[in-house]
């Protein structure tokens, strides 16, 4: 959206524009004034996208992006589109009635299965629409003018350029250089610049280009030689291991092979399948349990630290093809990188080979193109004498990025947040995706006929108080109900009308009854898909779901959760609780839940040290209430369901930096209120507005804040001279403490209920992580051994000036939870 804007503001000023991206969402910007450098994947460097450019790769204009897109999907963006309508006939509808709306307002003249595509994802085409539409108004605190160089850095600009791939401008600018000396000019945003960390080393890259890697590489194709390699590697307690498979789903990939790899430059392949493989140039291939059972001697050896790179992946498919519970110590060279610099843009072994060793990989698409790929074929497909460097030189890599991070690790004090969270987590989290949580899929059925009864009511109500029907989930006709029928007041204006947003909506809301029912109904309609639709699909033959969780998914440290993502059910509505409800224990079996209490505000206490918020959660008494009692100055047992309310949000709201503006609308009071609400606990919390202030100061010399654990980030906007910048970049360093030290907490909890599990010898299993809860499984007779085991492991697994507090309850159903 800012790009759009800034697009935008060219094209009306005549000024020409370039945007760098691949991003095919921001074709849609192109005009004769405005052109795309999209990166160029294959030959490297960038390619220049015109209007005719847009047309050539896609059949339409660049104005028709949106639509085209809104029809098709897009996987990478999770848009929907709609099913069964592919490229091709998405142009041709396009081409005959220009606009979506053009489409559906002549689906009496497409006829056929395109029509009936048409009808039953029109509901998804406009959601889509929606998610694809820019905004062209985003509040940029700045012009343009701000971002002129006066006195460029023309080398910097080169080794940046360079990086990218586009070697020939790099050079012309590198040339530059004798005539500029790079000066550091006075509008430089960096008032002070923060001590050199592994961030401004490591990953900024080298300033030749990346030369292609090579090593000694060998394929083994006998018993008695992995058994002596494997030997070999025992002597010396470490190697690098990579997996080959046939797919990226470690629950139903099949093995190709491994690498391994314990001396850089050297690395072993074992094949268990290649092209060859029945043909009578095929070589001997080791038996896969053969292979697997001298694996299993550097697997199960405590002795042993094993590197990988997304080695939850390796660890899973392992798992499923019989090798036992790993006890050897993993070292993660993807989470290690993720650790010293966790919003670096990619930490694919690909990303990080080239911007630390400075090494130019071989691509998996040079070995399987995406056109092979999409008609089946794999990695089991691939020629030994091509499978062999590029499986090979993943563990060489892998060793080689290992031997550079961990001295970084140790050098920015992260050495013991890796070994004593990062590593024993992810064996945890590994065997939480393999054992999945079962859910009942006719639990699921009963609900979605109760849920299109309930949409089809909101629609009806929404028709009913407008006076006619209409599509909602088309912008244009919501555009027309709310603002021009309705005389509603515009807020953001887009390039095709005013934004319906939720904001928007939400604030309208207060004046209209359309634009509440309008956000109930796309609540209720988003459930539909996203759970109750899809859910069931997802599901294997036990019944069971196995999300997948991200250890690298946010740069706090909170694990997230994808495919599907359960971790954003909604938590406080009646539908959220009955879409948890279908998430159950097999027979014979409980689940339990640990949640704990109110972790972030427990941490905002004992991090600043305020004396009345510690003294409120050591008490054990409502801090919400004793909140509201010291700002409104009455006695706790006078404090009304509204003064509560208003001090929870409170509470709750200045971690995030909440402003007079953001509480005024929340709350529905005037800013003024607001501002003295909030001046008035700070008065009452001085403590942490002196913990605020610290934060930041420190932050602006260092140029990072970091958790209770260590764990850093690096904000490198907290000097700006922007108010926004500067703005969302303290609010980012008073919240990255708190959530991350949240997030630690967690962590290490998980690790001391699977510890004791596993010494009691328990049958018990964790299950999900969702942010602050825990969700386990277990036998009905272990249910009271577990539920003491978590909070005891739980409320023990820090020590704060605060106690910390934990919630457990068991039931047959995750929804019976809080």
């Amino acid at each position: 959206d800012i790009i759009a804007t800034l697009a935008a503001e060219c094209e009306s000023t005549g000024r020409p524009c370039r945007i760098l991206s691949g991003d095919k969402d921001l074709m849609q910007l192109v005009t004769d004034t405005t052109l795309m450098l999209k990166p160029d994947k294959a030959g490297g460097g960038w390619v220049l996208i015109d209007r005719q450019g847009v047309e050539a790769e896609w059949g339409v204009k660049p104005e028709q992006m949106r639509d085209m897109l809104s029809l098709i999907g897009d996987t990478a963006d999770n848009i929907p589109g709609v099913k069964g309508i592919g490229e091709k006939t998405a142009q041709k509808l396009l081409a005959d009635y220009k606009t979506l709306d053009g489409i559906y307002g002549n689906i009496d003249s497409i006829k056929g299965a395109t029509q009936k595509k048409l009808i039953e994802g029109r509901d998804s085409a406009y959601f889509s629409q929606k998610l694809v539409e820019l905004c062209y108004n985003v509040q940029v605190n700045a012009s343009i003018e701000d971002f002129k160089l006066v006195s460029p850095d023309y080398q910097s600009a080169a080794r940046i350029l360079e990086h990218a791939g586009a070697y020939a401008v790099a050079k012309s600018y590198a040339a530059d250089e004798t005539a500029i000396k790079g000066a550091v000019t006075a509008q430089t945003d960096a008032a002070q610049p923060a001590p050199a960390q592994a961030e401004d080393t490591l990953f900024e890259g080298a300033s030749a280009p990346a030369v292609q890697n090579t090593g000694d590489y060998t394929s083994v194709h006998s018993a008695e030689e992995l058994h002596t390699i494997i030997e070999e590697i025992k002597q010396n307690s470490l190697c690098a291991f990579d997996l080959e498979t046939d797919g990226l789903n470690p629950h139903q990939a099949k093995m190709v092979g491994f690498s391994i790899s314990c001396k850089a430059g050297n690395s072993f392949y074992i094949p268990f399948t290649s092209a060859e493989k029945g043909t009578f140039e095929a070589p001997a291939y080791i038996e896969k349990q053969t292979a697997l059972q001298e694996l299993g001697k550097i697997f199960s050896d405590q002795n042993m630290t094993v590197v990988t790179h997304n080695g939850k992946f390796d660890y899973q498919v392992l798992r499923s093809n019989g090798l036992e519970k790993p006890k050897c110590r993993f070292a993660d060279t993807m989470i290690a990188a993720w650790l010293l610099n966790p919003e670096y843009s990619s930490f694919s072994l690909e990303s990080l080979s080239k911007t630390i060793l400075n090494l130019e990989t071989i691509s998996f698409e040079s070995l399987v193109s995406k056109a092979d790929s999409a008609k089946g074929k794999t990695f089991a497909d691939v020629p030994l004498k091509d499978a062999l460097p590029y499986a090979a030189e993943d563990a060489d890599l892998t060793l080689k990025l290992w031997q550079k991070l961990e001295p970084e690790l140790k050098k920015t004090d992260l050495y013991e947040l890796f070994w004593s969270v990062e590593m024993p987590v992810l064996p945890i989290l590994a065997e939480m995706e393999i054992e999945g949580i079962h859910v009942d899929t006719q639990k699921l059925a009963d609900y979605r006929i109760e849920l299109v009864q309930d949409i089809d009511k909101t629609q009806a109500e929404i028709f009913d108080i407008v006076g006619h029907d209409f599509n909602i989930s088309s912008t244009k006709q919501l555009q027309q109900v709310l603002f021009e029928e309705r005389k509603l007041p515009a807020a953001k204006k887009t390039k095709t009308g005013y934004s319906t947003d939720t904001s928007v909506l939400e604030e309208l809301a207060q004046l209209d009854p359309v634009p509440k029912k309008i956000l109930e109904y796309r609540s209720l309609t988003k459930l539909l898909s996203t759970y109750v639709d899809t859910l069931p699909s997802l599901a294997d033959k036990n019944g069971r779901i196995h999300t997948s969780f991200m250890q690298t998914g946010t740069a706090t440290g909170r694990l997230s959760s994808k495919d599907p993502n359960l971790q954003n059910i909604p938590v406080r509505e009646e539908a959220g609780r009955r879409i948890r409800s279908a998430f159950t224990a097999e027979p014979g079996k409980v689940l339990v839940s640990a949640d704990y209490s109110q972790i972030e505000l427990v941490l905002l206490a004992h991090l600043s040290g305020d004396k009345n918020l510690q003294k409120a959660f050591n008490e054990g008494v409502d801090v919400h209430k004793a909140t509201a009692s010291l700002i409104f100055g009455v006695a706790p047992e006078q404090v009304t369901p509204e003064q509560r309310r208003t001090a929870k949000t409170i509470n709750f709201g200045v971690m995030y930096g909440m402003s007079a503006f953001r509480l005024s609308n929340e709350l529905g009071i005037s800013r003024t209120t607001a501002k003295e609400f909030i001046d008035s606990y700070f008065a009452t919390y001085s403590g942490i507005q002196d913990f605020i202030r610290a934060v930041i100061e420190k932050c602006e010399a260092s140029g990072y804040v970091e958790t209770i654990f260590k764990r850093k980030r690096f904000i490198r906007t907290i000097n700006a001279k922007n108010k926004t910048e500067k703005s969302a970049a303290e609010r980012m360093a008073v919240n990255t403490p708190i959530q991350g030290s949240a997030a630690d907490i967690v962590k290490k909890a998980m690790i001391a209920v699977q510890n004791e599990i596993e010494a009691q010898k328990l049958k018990a299993k964790l299950l999900l992580q969702v942010h602050d809860e825990l969700i386990l499984e277990c036998p009905l007779e272990e249910c009271e051994t577990v539920k003491t085991l978590l909070k005891t492991k739980m409320e023990s697994v820090a020590k704060l000036n605060v106690p910390l507090k934990v919630s457990v309850e068991s039931g047959e159903n995750w929804g019976m939870f809080h």
